[in-house]
Order: structure tokens, then sequence, then C-alpha cells
């Protein structure tokens, strides 16, 4: 654990402190008491909300924006389409669809073609914490049918 860790921890604790000190003395008379219930709380909360502040962190920098399948917005925007690739995958929209139905659909893949049965569509990137996540959708058909869609993710 470096010395960051200890100072983070001090200035919450110090902040905690303050506002449990000042809280308590407006509710609670008895000196002893008062001291008593600011420190024990300054130390059973100090760690909880330093724990929260990093949860809250982790998630801010590892989220991604996802939303429902839009035609429209997935020709427009081939680089955010990695936002609607859950939605894609879970709903099984594709699933038992033809070759010339994926094209309506989602249009040609960027790689494979009429002539192979894995399609592969680039997805764009996005954020994977302090890296980048490449992002692909393979499409896999086995007699002009759709059998399997799946989300690819390589992270760098």
């Amino acid at each position: 654990m470096g010395v960051e860790v200890y100072i983070i921890n001090l200035v919450i604790g110090t902040v905690i402190f303050f506002i449990l000190r000042w809280t308590f003395k407006k509710f609670v008379k008895a000196d002893k008491l008062r001291i008593g219930l600011t420190w024990l709380g300054t130390i059973i909360l100090t760690p909880i909300i330093y724990l929260g502040l990093i949860f809250i962190f982790i998630n801010i920098i590892f989220y991604e924006p996802t939303r429902d399948f839009d035609k429209g917005k997935w020709f427009a925007d081939k680089a955010k389409r990695y936002e609607m690739r859950d939605n894609i995958v879970e709903s099984e929209m594709l699933k038992a669809k033809n070759k010339k139905e994926i094209i309506d659909l989602i249009g040609l893949p960027d790689f494979g073609s009429d002539s192979t049965d894995n399609w592969n569509y680039v997805l764009g990137t996005s954020g994977a914490g302090f890296g980048w996540q490449f992002n692909s959708l393979l499409v896999t058909f086995d007699n002009d049918k759709v059998v399997k869609v799946e989300k690819r993710e390589v992270v760098d």
C-alpha cells in the first residue's frame, strides 16, 4: 500500500471528523459521548467512504454506453456501433436470418463475404480503463442461416 492511500484516508477522515463533530455538537449535549461518537464515526466511515470512492472511480473509467439497435444510427456512425452490440447479441435479432436479410439489416461485413460463413463487423473502439478496446461482431452462418452471433473485444 502506497503512502497516497494513507494521505487520502487522512483527508477523508479529517473532513468526516469535522462534519461529525459539528453534527453531534447540535444534537448530543454530553461532552464524552459526543467525542466518542465523533471518533467512532470517523473510524468507521473513513474506510467505507474511501472504498466507495474507489468503486465510483472504477465504474467511471470502465463505463461503456449501451443503446438499443437503431438501423439509422448503425449506418450513420460506424465508430459507435459498439454501443448497440449487446442489444444485437442478447435480443438474438439476427438468429435464423439469411445472408440477404442480414445485409438489409446491418449491411455488408467488413471482413468476410457471400462466399464465407463467418462475417465480421468492425464496431469501433471504446475505452477500456487506461487502454483501448477494439470491438467487433462475428456472425456465423450454416446453410445460409445465422446460427451464432457473438461480440469480440480485444483490449490493448
